[in-house]
Protein backbone atom coordinates (compact mmCIF):
# COMPACT_ATOMS: atom_id res chain seq x y z
CA UNK A 1 0.00 0.00 0.00
CA UNK A 2 1.49 2.96 -0.95
CA UNK A 3 -0.49 5.59 -0.89
CA UNK A 4 -1.67 6.55 3.12
CA UNK A 5 -2.99 9.14 4.02
CA UNK A 6 -3.21 10.97 7.24
CA UNK A 7 -5.44 14.44 8.03
CA UNK A 8 -4.90 15.75 10.74
CA UNK A 9 -1.36 16.20 13.02
CA UNK A 10 -3.08 16.63 16.64
CA UNK A 11 -2.37 13.71 19.04
CA UNK A 12 -4.97 10.98 16.84
CA UNK A 13 -2.74 11.91 13.62
CA UNK A 14 1.01 12.32 14.56
CA UNK A 15 -0.15 8.67 17.24
CA UNK A 16 -1.30 7.42 13.58
CA UNK A 17 2.10 7.96 11.99
CA UNK A 18 3.91 6.99 14.09
CA UNK A 19 2.35 3.42 14.68
CA UNK A 20 2.38 3.33 10.57
CA UNK A 21 5.92 4.19 10.54
CA UNK A 22 7.12 1.87 12.96
CA UNK A 23 5.38 -0.84 11.18
CA UNK A 24 6.95 0.10 7.46
CA UNK A 25 4.41 1.85 6.39
CA UNK A 26 5.20 5.65 6.31
CA UNK A 27 2.38 7.86 5.68
CA UNK A 28 1.58 11.45 4.43
CA UNK A 29 -0.02 13.91 6.99
CA UNK A 30 -1.66 17.08 5.90
CA UNK A 31 -2.53 19.57 8.66
CA UNK A 32 -4.02 23.31 8.56
CA UNK A 33 -1.59 24.30 11.18
CA UNK A 34 2.20 25.44 10.74
CA UNK A 35 3.20 23.18 13.66
CA UNK A 36 2.04 19.63 14.65
CA UNK A 37 0.01 19.26 17.99
CA UNK A 38 -3.66 20.01 17.15
CA UNK A 39 -4.85 21.69 20.67
CA UNK A 40 -1.64 20.12 22.52
CA UNK A 41 0.73 21.97 20.72
CA UNK A 42 2.72 24.53 22.46
CA UNK A 43 3.14 28.42 21.77
CA UNK A 44 5.93 30.70 22.02
CA UNK A 45 5.48 34.01 22.68
CA UNK A 46 8.60 36.23 23.46
CA UNK A 47 9.97 33.57 25.32
CA UNK A 48 7.38 32.67 27.20
CA UNK A 49 5.48 29.09 26.76
CA UNK A 50 1.78 28.80 26.43
CA UNK A 51 -0.60 25.89 25.72
CA UNK A 52 -4.06 25.83 24.63
CA UNK A 53 -6.01 24.57 27.72
CA UNK A 54 -3.86 22.97 30.08
CA UNK A 55 -3.03 18.99 29.23
CA UNK A 56 -2.28 17.18 31.99
CA UNK A 57 -0.19 13.89 31.12
CA UNK A 58 -2.48 10.97 33.26
CA UNK A 59 -3.58 7.78 31.67
CA UNK A 60 -4.54 4.71 31.98
CA UNK A 61 -3.15 3.43 29.27
CA UNK A 62 0.40 1.66 29.84
CA UNK A 63 0.91 2.02 26.56
CA UNK A 64 0.49 5.65 26.19
CA UNK A 65 2.63 6.30 29.25
CA UNK A 66 5.54 4.11 27.74
CA UNK A 67 5.14 6.37 24.80
CA UNK A 68 5.89 9.29 26.78
CA UNK A 69 8.37 8.33 28.72
CA UNK A 70 9.94 6.95 25.55
CA UNK A 71 10.19 10.71 23.67
CA UNK A 72 9.93 12.60 26.61
CA UNK A 73 12.74 10.71 28.89
CA UNK A 74 14.09 13.17 30.87
CA UNK A 75 11.65 16.31 30.18
CA UNK A 76 8.80 14.41 31.60
CA UNK A 77 8.37 16.13 34.84
CA UNK A 78 6.31 15.02 37.80
CA UNK A 79 4.03 17.64 38.82
CA UNK A 80 1.79 18.06 42.69
CA UNK A 81 -1.43 18.83 41.62
CA UNK A 82 -3.07 22.11 42.91
CA UNK A 83 -6.46 23.39 41.48
CA UNK A 84 -9.64 25.46 42.82
CA UNK A 85 -12.73 26.23 41.87
CA UNK A 86 -14.00 30.04 42.53
CA UNK A 87 -17.48 30.71 43.54
CA UNK A 88 -19.31 33.56 45.15
CA UNK A 89 -16.11 34.85 45.76
CA UNK A 90 -14.75 32.38 47.28
CA UNK A 91 -12.24 29.43 46.68
CA UNK A 92 -12.98 25.85 47.24
CA UNK A 93 -10.63 23.38 47.52
CA UNK A 94 -10.95 20.72 44.05
CA UNK A 95 -11.19 17.93 45.63
CA UNK A 96 -13.18 19.30 47.86
CA UNK A 97 -12.34 18.83 51.70
CA UNK A 98 -14.76 19.28 54.12
CA UNK A 99 -14.11 22.05 56.64
CA UNK A 100 -13.07 24.28 53.08
CA UNK A 101 -16.42 23.72 51.62
CA UNK A 102 -17.88 24.08 55.35
CA UNK A 103 -16.83 26.90 55.43
CA UNK A 104 -17.38 28.84 52.47
CA UNK A 105 -20.87 27.41 51.96
CA UNK A 106 -21.83 28.04 55.84
CA UNK A 107 -23.11 25.84 57.88
CA UNK A 108 -26.59 26.22 56.78
CA UNK A 109 -26.08 25.82 53.13
CA UNK A 110 -24.05 22.88 53.83
CA UNK A 111 -26.93 21.32 55.94
CA UNK A 112 -29.10 22.04 53.16
CA UNK A 113 -27.17 20.82 50.55
CA UNK A 114 -26.57 17.54 52.44
CA UNK A 115 -30.89 17.52 52.63
CA UNK A 116 -31.28 18.33 48.73
CA UNK A 117 -28.60 15.15 48.33
CA UNK A 118 -31.03 13.29 50.13
CA UNK A 119 -33.98 14.12 49.16
CA UNK A 120 -33.45 13.98 45.71
CA UNK A 121 -31.29 10.52 46.07
CA UNK A 122 -34.83 8.31 47.04
CA UNK A 123 -37.16 10.78 45.42
CA UNK A 124 -34.71 11.27 41.84
CA UNK A 125 -37.15 14.04 40.45
CA UNK A 126 -34.98 14.61 37.49
CA UNK A 127 -35.09 12.63 33.89
CA UNK A 128 -32.45 10.72 33.90
CA UNK A 129 -31.96 11.45 29.59
CA UNK A 130 -30.54 14.78 30.34
CA UNK A 131 -27.67 16.56 32.23
CA UNK A 132 -29.48 18.56 34.49
CA UNK A 133 -31.93 15.35 35.32
CA UNK A 134 -28.76 13.13 36.02
CA UNK A 135 -27.27 15.58 38.16
CA UNK A 136 -29.92 16.55 40.59
CA UNK A 137 -30.74 12.72 40.75
CA UNK A 138 -27.52 11.66 42.29
CA UNK A 139 -26.44 15.17 43.87
CA UNK A 140 -29.34 16.75 44.70
CA UNK A 141 -30.63 20.27 42.96
CA UNK A 142 -28.58 22.37 45.28
CA UNK A 143 -24.94 20.89 44.83
CA UNK A 144 -26.17 20.95 40.88
CA UNK A 145 -27.10 25.03 41.23
CA UNK A 146 -23.44 25.32 42.61
CA UNK A 147 -21.36 23.25 41.19
CA UNK A 148 -22.72 22.13 37.95
CA UNK A 149 -24.88 24.50 36.30
CA UNK A 150 -23.35 27.98 35.83
CA UNK A 151 -20.20 26.24 34.38
CA UNK A 152 -21.92 24.21 32.27
CA UNK A 153 -23.65 26.58 30.60
CA UNK A 154 -20.53 28.68 30.35
CA UNK A 155 -18.92 25.63 28.24
CA UNK A 156 -21.63 24.53 26.11
CA UNK A 157 -24.28 27.48 25.85
CA UNK A 158 -26.79 25.27 25.71
CA UNK A 159 -29.85 25.32 29.23
CA UNK A 160 -29.04 21.74 31.29
CA UNK A 161 -31.92 20.48 30.36
CA UNK A 162 -30.96 20.37 26.67
CA UNK A 163 -27.58 18.23 27.42
CA UNK A 164 -27.51 14.78 27.05
CA UNK A 165 -26.61 13.05 30.02
CA UNK A 166 -23.71 10.78 28.32
CA UNK A 167 -21.92 14.29 29.20
CA UNK A 168 -22.25 13.49 32.79
CA UNK A 169 -21.72 9.52 32.01
CA UNK A 170 -18.75 10.35 30.92
CA UNK A 171 -16.93 13.06 32.92
CA UNK A 172 -18.66 12.96 36.50
CA UNK A 173 -19.86 9.47 36.99
CA UNK A 174 -17.27 7.86 39.36
CA UNK A 175 -15.25 11.14 38.45
CA UNK A 176 -14.24 14.94 39.89
CA UNK A 177 -17.53 16.39 41.87
CA UNK A 178 -19.17 13.13 42.73
CA UNK A 179 -16.66 11.59 44.87
CA UNK A 180 -14.87 14.74 45.95
CA UNK A 181 -18.30 16.23 47.33
CA UNK A 182 -19.84 12.86 49.07
CA UNK A 183 -16.08 12.88 50.79
CA UNK A 184 -16.40 16.80 52.06
CA UNK A 185 -20.22 16.83 52.81
CA UNK A 186 -20.94 12.79 53.50
CA UNK A 187 -17.78 11.39 54.75
CA UNK A 188 -18.56 9.11 52.31
CA UNK A 189 -15.07 6.54 51.51
CA UNK A 190 -14.16 5.30 48.22
CA UNK A 191 -11.09 5.73 45.92
CA UNK A 192 -10.62 8.93 44.01
CA UNK A 193 -10.47 8.43 40.54
CA UNK A 194 -8.04 9.38 37.98
CA UNK A 195 -9.05 13.39 37.42
CA UNK A 196 -8.59 13.55 41.20
CA UNK A 197 -5.02 12.23 40.83
CA UNK A 198 -2.74 14.34 43.64
CA UNK A 199 0.11 14.10 40.65
CA UNK A 200 0.57 14.21 36.93
CA UNK A 201 3.56 14.36 34.63
CA UNK A 202 3.86 17.31 31.97
CA UNK A 203 6.84 17.71 29.48
CA UNK A 204 9.42 20.36 30.66
CA UNK A 205 8.19 22.79 28.11
CA UNK A 206 4.30 21.94 27.27
CA UNK A 207 2.82 19.58 25.27
CA UNK A 208 4.30 20.87 22.06
CA UNK A 209 7.13 19.43 23.02
CA UNK A 210 6.12 15.48 22.99
CA UNK A 211 4.05 16.46 19.69
CA UNK A 212 7.20 18.09 17.92
CA UNK A 213 9.18 14.98 19.16
CA UNK A 214 6.49 12.44 17.89
CA UNK A 215 6.62 14.74 14.74
CA UNK A 216 10.57 14.36 14.55
CA UNK A 217 10.90 10.76 14.57
CA UNK A 218 7.80 9.70 12.30
CA UNK A 219 9.72 11.76 10.17
CA UNK A 220 13.15 9.79 10.75
CA UNK A 221 11.09 6.68 9.79
CA UNK A 222 9.72 8.16 6.54
CA UNK A 223 6.92 9.81 7.15
CA UNK A 224 5.75 13.54 5.56
CA UNK A 225 4.23 16.00 6.76
CA UNK A 226 2.61 18.61 4.83
CA UNK A 227 1.44 22.20 7.27
CA UNK A 228 -0.59 25.04 6.17
CA UNK A 229 -2.79 22.71 3.91
CA UNK A 230 -6.56 22.39 4.06
CA UNK A 231 -8.33 19.62 3.24
CA UNK A 232 -11.09 20.89 0.18
CA UNK A 233 -12.37 17.92 -0.74
CA UNK A 234 -12.20 13.77 -0.57
CA UNK A 235 -12.99 11.80 -3.79
CA UNK A 236 -14.53 8.79 -3.47
CA UNK A 237 -16.91 6.27 -5.93
CA UNK A 238 -19.62 5.43 -2.72
CA UNK A 239 -17.25 1.79 -2.60
CA UNK A 240 -13.78 3.32 -2.05
CA UNK A 241 -11.69 6.71 -1.19
CA UNK A 242 -9.44 7.72 -4.02
CA UNK A 243 -8.06 11.05 -3.55
CA UNK A 244 -8.20 14.18 -1.30
CA UNK A 245 -7.96 17.67 -2.38
CA UNK A 246 -5.61 19.94 -0.16
CA UNK A 247 -5.44 23.89 -1.06
CA UNK A 248 -2.46 25.79 0.97
CA UNK A 249 -3.04 28.71 3.15
CA UNK A 250 0.17 30.35 2.37
CA UNK A 251 -0.52 30.93 -2.05
CA UNK A 252 -4.00 29.40 -2.08
CA UNK A 253 -2.10 26.56 -4.71
CA UNK A 254 -4.50 23.55 -4.59
CA UNK A 255 -3.22 19.59 -5.19
CA UNK A 256 -5.06 16.69 -5.52
CA UNK A 257 -3.33 13.49 -3.79
CA UNK A 258 -3.87 10.03 -4.35
CA UNK A 259 -5.19 7.85 -1.12
CA UNK A 260 -4.87 3.99 -1.21
CA UNK A 261 -5.82 4.55 2.69
CA UNK A 262 -7.19 7.31 4.87
CA UNK A 263 -7.11 8.26 8.68
CA UNK A 264 -9.13 11.41 9.19
CA UNK A 265 -9.09 13.29 12.63
CA UNK A 266 -10.73 16.28 11.18
CA UNK A 267 -14.06 17.18 12.53
CA UNK A 268 -16.74 14.86 11.43
CA UNK A 269 -19.26 17.28 9.96
CA UNK A 270 -16.60 18.78 8.08
CA UNK A 271 -15.28 15.38 6.79
CA UNK A 272 -18.61 14.74 5.19
CA UNK A 273 -19.31 18.10 3.84
CA UNK A 274 -15.51 17.77 2.23
CA UNK A 275 -16.99 14.56 0.21
CA UNK A 276 -17.32 14.41 -3.55
CA UNK A 277 -19.55 13.70 -4.68
CA UNK A 278 -22.10 14.30 -1.30
CA UNK A 279 -23.51 11.61 0.77
CA UNK A 280 -27.47 11.36 0.50
CA UNK A 281 -29.18 14.38 2.16
CA UNK A 282 -30.06 12.02 5.09
CA UNK A 283 -26.62 12.29 6.15
CA UNK A 284 -25.70 15.60 5.46
CA UNK A 285 -28.59 17.07 7.15
CA UNK A 286 -27.52 14.34 9.83
CA UNK A 287 -24.27 15.69 10.39
CA UNK A 288 -24.87 19.05 10.55
CA UNK A 289 -26.76 18.80 13.45
CA UNK A 290 -23.29 17.57 15.03
CA UNK A 291 -22.05 20.91 16.26
CA UNK A 292 -18.77 21.95 17.97
CA UNK A 293 -17.96 24.71 20.66
CA UNK A 294 -14.86 26.74 19.82
CA UNK A 295 -12.07 28.40 22.54
CA UNK A 296 -10.50 31.32 22.67
CA UNK A 297 -7.69 31.88 25.04
CA UNK A 298 -6.23 35.19 26.20
CA UNK A 299 -3.18 34.95 26.92
CA UNK A 300 -1.56 37.73 29.31
CA UNK A 301 2.07 38.06 30.81
CA UNK A 302 2.05 39.96 33.95
CA UNK A 303 4.57 41.76 35.98
CA UNK A 304 4.43 39.74 39.10
CA UNK A 305 5.92 36.88 40.87
CA UNK A 306 2.85 35.24 42.50
CA UNK A 307 -1.09 35.43 41.60
CA UNK A 308 -2.32 32.29 43.17
CA UNK A 309 -0.57 28.66 43.76
CA UNK A 310 -2.74 26.65 41.39
CA UNK A 311 -1.89 24.94 37.91
CA UNK A 312 -5.55 26.17 36.53
CA UNK A 313 -8.83 27.52 38.71
CA UNK A 314 -12.43 27.03 37.55
CA UNK A 315 -14.38 30.54 37.72
CA UNK A 316 -17.97 29.23 38.03
CA UNK A 317 -19.54 32.49 39.14
CA UNK A 318 -22.02 33.29 36.85
CA UNK A 319 -21.41 36.91 36.59
CA UNK A 320 -18.26 36.51 34.29
CA UNK A 321 -17.63 34.64 31.12
CA UNK A 322 -14.54 33.66 31.94
CA UNK A 323 -14.19 29.53 32.18
CA UNK A 324 -11.12 28.77 33.47
CA UNK A 325 -7.71 30.70 34.02
CA UNK A 326 -4.16 28.46 33.65
CA UNK A 327 -0.86 29.39 35.18
CA UNK A 328 1.83 28.30 33.16
CA UNK A 329 4.38 28.47 35.45
CA UNK A 330 3.12 26.64 38.03
CA UNK A 331 2.53 23.27 35.39
CA UNK A 332 6.50 23.73 34.73
CA UNK A 333 9.15 26.39 35.51
CA UNK A 334 10.37 26.27 31.92
CA UNK A 335 6.79 28.06 30.68
CA UNK A 336 8.21 31.55 31.91
CA UNK A 337 11.27 33.40 30.98
CA UNK A 338 11.41 35.42 33.62
CA UNK A 339 10.47 33.50 37.14
CA UNK A 340 9.87 37.24 38.49
CA UNK A 341 7.04 37.34 36.03
CA UNK A 342 3.76 35.45 35.36
CA UNK A 343 1.86 34.02 32.29
CA UNK A 344 -1.90 33.31 32.20
CA UNK A 345 -4.28 31.88 30.02
CA UNK A 346 -7.65 33.19 30.38
CA UNK A 347 -9.93 30.46 28.78
CA UNK A 348 -13.67 30.97 26.90
CA UNK A 349 -15.93 28.91 25.03
CA UNK A 350 -17.66 30.08 22.57
CA UNK A 351 -19.47 29.81 18.93
CA UNK A 352 -17.92 30.57 16.38
CA UNK A 353 -19.39 33.92 14.49
CA UNK A 354 -21.05 35.33 17.97
CA UNK A 355 -19.85 38.08 19.36
CA UNK A 356 -17.05 36.76 21.46
CA UNK A 357 -15.27 35.23 18.32
CA UNK A 358 -15.84 38.29 16.59
CA UNK A 359 -14.33 40.58 18.88
CA UNK A 360 -10.83 41.98 18.05
CA UNK A 361 -7.50 40.94 19.90
CA UNK A 362 -7.16 44.11 21.37
CA UNK A 363 -11.01 44.60 22.73
CA UNK A 364 -10.78 41.01 23.67
CA UNK A 365 -7.50 41.34 26.39
CA UNK A 366 -9.44 44.10 27.37
CA UNK A 367 -12.68 42.48 28.20
CA UNK A 368 -10.44 39.33 30.10
CA UNK A 369 -9.06 42.23 31.79
CA UNK A 370 -12.12 43.83 33.10
CA UNK A 371 -13.10 40.27 34.24
CA UNK A 372 -10.37 39.30 36.13
CA UNK A 373 -10.29 42.94 38.33
CA UNK A 374 -14.38 41.92 38.41
CA UNK A 375 -13.47 39.03 40.39
CA UNK A 376 -10.16 40.02 42.06
CA UNK A 377 -7.59 38.25 40.18
CA UNK A 378 -5.04 40.54 39.24
CA UNK A 379 -5.35 44.46 38.37
CA UNK A 380 -4.73 45.44 34.23
CA UNK A 381 -1.66 47.50 35.75
CA UNK A 382 0.43 44.60 35.91
CA UNK A 383 0.27 43.97 32.21
CA UNK A 384 3.16 43.52 30.04
CA UNK A 385 1.82 42.09 27.00
CA UNK A 386 -0.57 39.63 25.49
CA UNK A 387 -2.12 37.73 22.51
CA UNK A 388 -5.40 35.55 21.75
CA UNK A 389 -5.20 32.48 20.30
CA UNK A 390 -8.96 31.03 18.47
CA UNK A 391 -9.36 27.11 18.20
CA UNK A 392 -12.60 26.70 16.32
CA UNK A 393 -14.32 23.28 16.60
CA UNK A 394 -12.78 22.17 19.59
CA UNK A 395 -15.43 20.68 21.88
CA UNK A 396 -18.30 18.22 20.22
CA UNK A 397 -21.33 19.38 21.89
CA UNK A 398 -23.73 16.42 22.97
CA UNK A 399 -26.92 17.61 22.37
CA UNK A 400 -29.69 15.16 23.35
CA UNK A 401 -29.93 13.53 19.78
CA UNK A 402 -26.07 13.42 18.80
CA UNK A 403 -25.99 9.34 19.15
CA UNK A 404 -28.83 8.93 16.70
CA UNK A 405 -27.12 11.74 14.39
CA UNK A 406 -23.25 9.94 14.71
CA UNK A 407 -25.33 6.26 13.87
CA UNK A 408 -26.55 8.06 10.82
CA UNK A 409 -23.24 9.57 9.58
CA UNK A 410 -21.31 6.61 10.99
CA UNK A 411 -23.69 4.17 8.82
CA UNK A 412 -22.73 5.64 6.16
CA UNK A 413 -19.03 5.76 6.27
CA UNK A 414 -19.28 2.25 6.79
CA UNK A 415 -19.34 1.69 2.98
CA UNK A 416 -15.26 2.87 2.49
CA UNK A 417 -13.41 -0.01 3.67
CA UNK A 418 -10.20 1.90 3.35
CA UNK A 419 -11.40 4.70 5.72
CA UNK A 420 -11.26 5.02 9.47
CA UNK A 421 -12.00 7.99 11.69
CA UNK A 422 -9.92 8.99 14.91
CA UNK A 423 -9.45 11.73 17.68
CA UNK A 424 -11.71 13.93 19.70
CA UNK A 425 -13.36 15.98 16.14
CA UNK A 426 -13.23 12.79 14.24
CA UNK A 427 -14.75 10.58 16.22
CA UNK A 428 -17.21 13.53 17.81
CA UNK A 429 -16.06 12.48 20.83
CA UNK A 430 -15.03 14.48 24.21
CA UNK A 431 -11.88 12.56 24.49
CA UNK A 432 -8.93 13.87 26.14
CA UNK A 433 -5.50 13.86 24.50
CA UNK A 434 -4.19 10.50 26.22
CA UNK A 435 -7.27 8.83 24.78
CA UNK A 436 -6.64 10.78 21.29
CA UNK A 437 -3.12 9.50 20.67
CA UNK A 438 -4.59 6.08 21.16
CA UNK A 439 -7.35 5.95 18.71
CA UNK A 440 -4.55 6.84 16.50
CA UNK A 441 -2.45 4.31 17.54
CA UNK A 442 -5.03 1.56 17.08
CA UNK A 443 -6.30 3.09 13.73
CA UNK A 444 -3.20 2.15 12.71
CA UNK A 445 -2.96 -1.42 14.03
CA UNK A 446 -5.64 -2.24 12.52
CA UNK A 447 -4.42 -1.41 9.28
CA UNK A 448 -1.28 -3.39 9.70
CA UNK A 449 -3.42 -6.32 10.93
CA UNK A 450 -2.93 -6.43 14.71
CA UNK A 451 -5.61 -7.30 16.49
CA UNK A 452 -8.58 -5.44 15.22
CA UNK A 453 -10.19 -2.58 17.38
CA UNK A 454 -13.44 -0.87 16.79
CA UNK A 455 -12.32 2.30 17.37
CA UNK A 456 -15.54 4.35 16.47
CA UNK A 457 -17.76 1.44 19.34
CA UNK A 458 -14.90 1.98 22.03
CA UNK A 459 -15.28 5.78 21.78
CA UNK A 460 -18.85 5.12 22.07
CA UNK A 461 -18.70 2.52 25.37
CA UNK A 462 -17.90 4.15 28.89
CA UNK A 463 -14.87 2.18 28.12
CA UNK A 464 -13.19 5.22 26.42
CA UNK A 465 -13.65 7.47 29.87
CA UNK A 466 -10.98 5.42 31.70
CA UNK A 467 -8.92 6.73 29.43
CA UNK A 468 -9.77 10.38 29.85
CA UNK A 469 -6.63 12.61 31.27
CA UNK A 470 -8.70 15.48 32.81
Amino acid sequence: MNNIVVIGAGPAGTGCAYELAKGGYPSLVIEKAEVAGGLCRTLNFNGYLFDIGGHRFLSYSQEVNALWRQILREDLLRVKRLSRIYYRKKYFNYPLNFLNTFWNLGPLESAACIGSYLKCKYSRPGDDSTFEGWVINRFGDRLFNIFFKSYTQKVWDLECQDISSDWARQRISGLSLRVALQKALLGIKGDSPKTLCEEFLYPQAGPGQFCGRLQKTVSDLGGIFKFNSRVIGIRHDDKRIHSVIIESRLDGKREEIPADYLFSSMPLPTFIKSLLPLPPQEVIKASGKLGFRSFIVVNIILDKEHIFPDQWLYIHSPEVKLSRIQNYKNWSAGMVDDSKKTSLGLEYFCNEADSLWMMNDVDLVDFALGELEKIGIISRRHLINAFVVRAADAYPVYALDYLRNIEIVRSYLRRFPNFQAMGRAGLFRYCNSDYALLTGIYSAKNLLGYEAVDIWADAMSNQASSYHSA
